[in-house]
């Protein structure tokens, strides 16, 4: 037997306060999970999707406004859906599933890491993925990424299995992996599991260990239902999934979501402060360990691939986190160094922060949040870092993680504040005494998924173009839908404003002058108003 892949009797057991701690973790990643509004344009539209499926009951297809929304696959709507059937359309609710999906990363990193290496790096594995500053940010919003990268850790590390073990199970469960990361994000599941193992299957000369016929049933069992009644419904969806959201994304700029190859480093830094304790560790870091030559492969070619393609966003890289955590687990015993480094390097940015409020320019609806934040998140990045220096390396480990899982605390008030901009709560609020179960919410070339999620029910967009929904298919498709319930053509206005018998509540975006003096026009006066729209009603 190898080392390499099963566990050894030798190895030492994690201390129970490390088994303590992890329960911690997990409790600190919990708090104010509903403490901010849902943040457009991402979230509320997110939202908006699982909590009109959660209200019509229909889990095959997503809608946004009432209309098709098939950028994403089905996955993370059901799974807000669901939390919204128990817990009612709350920001809880809706970002549930995606802190789920983070602790199940978790708790599948400590099963990998036990069985590969033992009960200390597996405990270990599982602190650092949790305590990753991406893991914790995704983990806090509604999106699909968390769900993703958790299939995708799954089929990779099945993939290492089948390589090292002759197991048919192995490879059948990476491909059923790789069936619901489609039906979570897309097609970039299978590509990102099959980067890394097949260059390493050929290099052990196991290619063949990476199929499975069983594999391929459970695959298409995963896919083929939901991609048989959605194709039923839009007949174009392959096409559209196929060539816009996967082609065009990745090889051509026509998603406008490019960026420099460099894009990523910064945000691969970003899983502070583990980076900086692997790159400080190079002696650490056994390259003659097979498990360990996986790892480097599974951070260095996703990283690749997606700084080559066309399409950049952050979170794309957030499956890199589960391996840069596993690569601590593995050398974290002889990192000492590393750790103190990265101790040194807390303390310092802990001090910047302290300090930044003072001499950086911060607007002011933002200031006062932002001063209380970077003063909690400065203090504990300087005492974590402090404590990094002491011998025990349980003890070194808990103070790294220290300012990380206090994040979702001490940002709190700075997300309430960006939430006030960028969240429609507020003005909803504000109109919602006015809004009887006859009146007609239209915004005029103005709409985001949490108007619609704090109303609870569907508006009327007024637009040109589909803009608004930030839905590549609404946009593409916007001839097929304007003139129906929902998206109207701008010669509408003209009727509706003539039109006296239907209440109505127009909301027109904060820098739209034309628009609100031909409101004014018609006697319509402010009814409530934010940073970015207003709303007018007789």
């Amino acid at each position: 037997m190898s080392r390499c892949c099963y566990p050894s009797p030798a190895l030492a057991a994690p201390s129970v306060l490390l088994r303590w701690w992890l329960l911690a973790v997990v409790v600190a990643l919990s708090i104010h999970l509903g403490g901010f509004p849902l943040l457009d344009p991402d979230e509320g539209r997110n939202a908006e999707v699982g909590r009109e499926m959660a209200a019509t009951n229909d889990y095959v297809m997503p809608r946004l406004d009432g209309l098709p929304y098939l950028d994403k696959p089905v996955v993370y709507f059901a799974a807000e859906a669901a939390a919204m059937e128990v817990l009612g359309p709350t920001e809880v609710a809706a970002r549930l599933p995606a802190f789920l999906f983070t602790i199940a990363g978790a708790a599948f990193l400590w099963w990998f890491a036990r069985r590969v290496w033992g009960s200390e790096e597996a405990i270990i594995a599982a602190i650092v993925f949790l305590s990753t500053p991406l893991a914790i940010a995704f983990s806090r919003t509604v999106i699909f990424d968390s769900g993703l990268a958790l299939f995708i850790t799954m089929a990779t590390a099945f993939f290492y299995l089948a390589c090292e073990e002759e197991s048919r199970k192995w490879p059948a469960l990476a491909w059923l992996a790789i069936g619901l990361g489609v039906i979570t994000k897309g097609p970039v599941a299978i590509a990102l599991p099959l980067l890394v193992a097949i260059p390493y299957a050929l290099w052990r000369k196991r290619f063949r260990a990476l199929w499975s016929w069983s594999g391929l049933a459970l695959f298409i069992l995963a896919v083929a239902p939901w991609v048989y009644a959605i194709s039923r419904a839009i007949p174009d969806f392959l096409h559209y999934v196929i060539v816009t959201e996967t082609v065009q994304r990745l090889a051509t700029k026509a998603l406008k979501r490019t960026g420099p190859w460099w894009y990523f480093i910064p945000y691969l830094l970003g899983a502070l402060p583990w980076s900086i304790v692997a790159i400080a560790s190079p002696r650490a870091i056994d390259r003659r360990d097979r498990s360990t030559i996986y790892l480097l492969l599974w951070i260095a070619i996703p990283f690749l691939f997606f700084s080559l393609s066309q399409s950049k966003r952050p979170q794309y890289i957030l499956p890199l986190m589960a391996p840069v955590a596993l690569l601590i687990a593995r050398i974290w015993r002889d990192a000492r160094i590393g750790s103190r480094i990265a101790g040194a390097f807390l303390v310092i940015f802990g001090a910047v922060l302290i300090a930044a409020p003072h001499f950086v320019h911060i607007l002011a609806e933002y200031r006062d949040a932002a001063n209380v934040s970077s003063l909690i998140l400065g203090s504990l990045c300087a005492i974590g870092g402090g404590l990094a220096f002491v011998k025990r390396r349980d003890l070194a480990l808990i103070a790294l993680t220290i300012p990380i899982i206090a994040i979702p605390f001490a940002a709190n008030p700075m997300m309430r504040a960006i939430g006030s901009r960028r969240s429609e709560s507020t003005l909803i609020d504000q109109i919602r005494p006015k809004v009887t179960p006859r009146t007609e919410v239209v915004g005029v070339e103005a709409f985001t998924g949490s108007m619609t999620f704090y109303l609870g029910r569907p508006m009327v967009v007024v637009t040109p173009d589909a803009e608004e929904f930030t839905s590549n298919y609404l946009i593409r498709h916007y001839a097929n839908f304007s003139g129906g319930a929902s998206i109207k053509p701008l010669a509408w206005l003209d009727t509706a404003l003539a039109d006296r018998t239907t209440p109505r509540i127009f909301i027109v975006r904060a820098n739209d002058a034309g628009h609100r003096a031909q409101l004014v026009a018609h006697g319509f006066s402010v009814a409530g108003v934010d940073a970015r729209y207003v709303a007018y009603a007789r």
